[in-house]
C-alpha cells in the first residue's frame, strides 16, 4: 500500500524550541528546528514492522506538512510502503493495527485540507504461480488477523507461469505409542511418531525428485531439480526442525544444516570445551568420557566400557594405566594439553586441539561441514573473552557457561543445498520448490506473568480464576493477537 500526501511548510521559528525530555513532539520539533524546516519527503518502508513508538515519531514529524502555511510552496510527501498481511514482528514491537490507524489520520489531515489519500493496492506478484495465489486467497478469504484492508486478492504477474500446490493429510498422534529399545536415549523418538513419518517422507520425496531429475520451469526451459532449489520452513525451531535435517542426512540429501545454531548445542562445541575442560580438572570423569567418544577421542562404545569398568580410581587414571600404543593420538593430546593449560590462552589451546592434534579434522569428518560454523563460534568467542578478561582456562569455561551464545550460519552464496529455515527467517528470500511442514495449530506458551495494559501500569497476570475481568480481557486480547499472527506467518510462508 502506498500513500502520497501533499501539502505546504511553516516559516522556520527564529529560537530552538525547548525540548521537553520524554517528549515525542518536543523531540519532532527541535529535530524539524535542525533541519531547518527543510524536510520534505517521508520514507516509511516495511511498515508492518513499523511499532507504535516509531509511528508517533513519523506523525510528529509530519504535523508540520499539515500545517496549511508556510514560506515556501513546495509540495511535500508522506511516502509509506507496507503489507498488513505481512506483519511477523510482534515481539519486536510491530502492531499492525497502528497501521491501520495511521491511514485513517492521515486521511483525516488530508481531508481537512480539501485533499485526498493516495491509496494504491499492489496486488500483481513477481514470485508466485497463479496456482499458490489461488490458494493464498482462499486459505485467507476470511479475513481474520490479516490488516485492516479488504479481503485479499493476488495476481501472477506472469499468469501463464506453471505452478502446483500439494496438500498432505494430517498425521494424528498415535493412541499407543511404540516403546523404543531400552537402551535408546529418553528422548528418543518411535518409529510412529508423526514427527519421524513426516519428517521421512520429506526426506524420500525430495532424494526422490532428484534422483529422478524431476523437471522444473526456468528462464531458459526446463532443467533437472536441485537440491538447492528446495526450501523448508517451520514455525521455529523446534524437534520438527532437527529432525528434518537428520531425515535428509539419512537419505543423502545435501542439507545446509540449521540457519541459526546454538552455540552450545553444538557437537563440535561441547566435545572441544570437554577437552579444555579435562584440561582444566582431569578428575571430571564426565567430560573425560564425553572426549574419549567424541571425534578428538575416537574411541568407541566398547573401548571406553573397557577404560572404565571396573576402574578403582579416576577414568584419567584408568586411562594412564592402558598400554602405551593404545589410544596414543587422544593421550598424547590431553598430555599436551595439561602442560600448555598454565601457559597458553584459552584461543590457543583451542588452535592447538584443531591444528595440532588435527581436532577439525576430525569434527568436520564425523559430523560434516557444519561443524565448522560451531567451531569457528567458538574460538571467535575465545577472541572476545580475552579482549574483555585477563585469560585464564578456567575463566574461559566459566564465562561461556554465563550466556548462551546464538550465531546465524553463514550461508554460501549459490550452494546446492537444501535449506531449513524459520518463516522468519526466510521472510524475503524465494525458492523454486517450499516445503511447509509445520502448518498446524500451535498453542502458544504464555509470554511473561507481566500484563501492560492501555493507559495503565504494568499489572500481574494471576490465575485464571483469580483475574479481574480487566485483566481477563487483555489476556484474551493478547491471546486472540498471538494467533492472529500465526495465521500472518502462514500467509508469509504460503508466499
Amino acid at each position: 500500500v502506498t500513500k502520497l500526501l501533499p501539502s505546504s511548510v511553516t516559516a522556520r521559528p527564529e529560537k530552538p524550541p525547548k525540548l521537553a525530555s520524554g517528549s515525542v513532539q518536543g523531540t519532532a520539533s527541535w529535530v524539524l528546528w535542525k533541519l531547518d524546516g527543510g524536510l520534505e519527503h517521508i520514507l516509511v518502508d516495511e511498515a508492518q514492522d513499523t511499532s507504535p513508538a516509531q509511528w508517533q515519531v513519523v506523525r510528529a514529524l509530519s504535523e508540520e506538512f499539515f500545517a496549511g502555511e508556510g514560506a515556501r510552496d513546495r509540495e511535500r510527501t508522506v511516502f509509506v510502503v507496507g503489507d498488513e498481511k505481512q506483519s511477523i514482528y510482534s515481539f519486536q514491537g510491530a502492531d499492525p493495527a497502528a497501521f491501520g490507524d495511521m491511514r485513517a489520520h492521515f486521511e483525516a489531515r488530508l481531508a481537512a485540507m480539501g485533499r485526498e489519500l493516495q491509496d494504491c493496492a499492489l496486488i500483481h506478484s513477481f514470485r508466485s504461480a497463479p496456482q499458490i495465489l489461488a490458494l493464498v486467497d482462499a486459505v485467507f478469504g476470511g479475513r481474520a488477523g490479516m490488516g485492516t484492508g479488504g479481503a485479499p486478492t493476488h495476481a501472477a504477474i506472469d499468469p501463464a507461469r506453471p505452478g502446483r500446490v500439494e496438500l498432505w493429510p494430517f498425521l494424528p498422534k498415535p493412541e499407543k505409542p511404540e516403546q523404543t529399545d531400552w537402551w535408546l536415549p529418553v528422548d528418543a523418538r518411535s518409529a510412529d511418531d508423526p514427527v519421524e513419518i513426516l519428517t521421512r517422507q520429506i526426506a524420500e520425496r525430495i532424494a526422490g525428485w532428484i534422483a529422478d531429475g524431476q523437471l522444473l520451469p526456468g528462464e531458459n526451459g526446463a532443467r533437472p531439480i536441485r537440491a538447492g532449489d528446495v526450501m523448508i520452513l517451520v514455525q521455529r525451531r523446534s524437534a520438527l526442525f532437527h529432525a528434518v535435517i537428520r531425515a535428509l542426512k539419512r537419505e543423502g540429501v545435501a542439507v545446509a544444516g540449521a540457519d541459526v545454531l546454538r552455540m552450545g548445542g553444538e557437537l563440535a562445541v561441547k566435545d572441544l570445551l570437554a577437552a579444555l575442560r579435562v584440561a582444566a580438572t582431569p578428575g571430571d570423569d564426565l567430560s573425560l568420557a564425553a572426549l574419549l567418544r567424541s571425534p578428538l577421542g575416537g574411541i568407541s562404545e566398547d573401548g571406553l566400557f573397557e577404560i572404565a569398568h571396573g576402574r578403582s580410581g579416576s577414568l584419567f587414571a584408568a586411562l594412564r594405566r592402558q598400554p602405551p600404543e593404545r589410544h596414543a593420538p587422544v593421550r598424547a593430546m590431553l598430555d599436551d594439553l595439561r602442560d600448555q593449560a598454565d601457559f597458553l590462552r584459552p584461543f590457543e589451546l583451542l588452535q592447538r586441539i584443531l591444528l595440532r592434534h588435527d581436532g577439525r579434522q576430525n569434527l568436520v569428518a564425523r559430523l560434516g561441514p557444519e561443524a565448522e560454523d560451531g567451531i569457528d563460534a567458538l574460538l571467535d568467542q575465545a577472541l572476545a573473552y580475552e579482549s574483555a578478561e585477563a585469560p585464564s582456562l578456567t575463566g574461559f569455561l566459566a564465562w561461556i557457561d554465563q550466556d548462551e551464545f546464538q550465531v546465524k550460519r553463514r550461508s554460501e552464496e549459490g550452494a546446492d543445498q537444501v535449506r531449513v529455515m524459520t518463516v522468519h527467517g526466510a521472510k524475503g528470500l524465494e525458492s523454486p520448490v517450499v516445503v511447509l511442514p509445520d502448518c498446524a495449530t500451535r498453542k502458544p506458551p504464555e509470554e511473561g506473568r507481566i500484563l501492560t495494559l492501555p493507559d495503565r501500569p504494568a499489572v500481574w497476570r494471576g490465575t485464571r480464576a483469580d483475574r479481574p475481568p480487566t485483566v481477563a480481557e487483555a489476556v484474551a486480547l493478547r491471546a486472540r493477537r498471538a494467533e492472529e499472527e500465526r495465521r500472518r506467518l502462514l500467509y508469509v510462508a504460503l508466499t
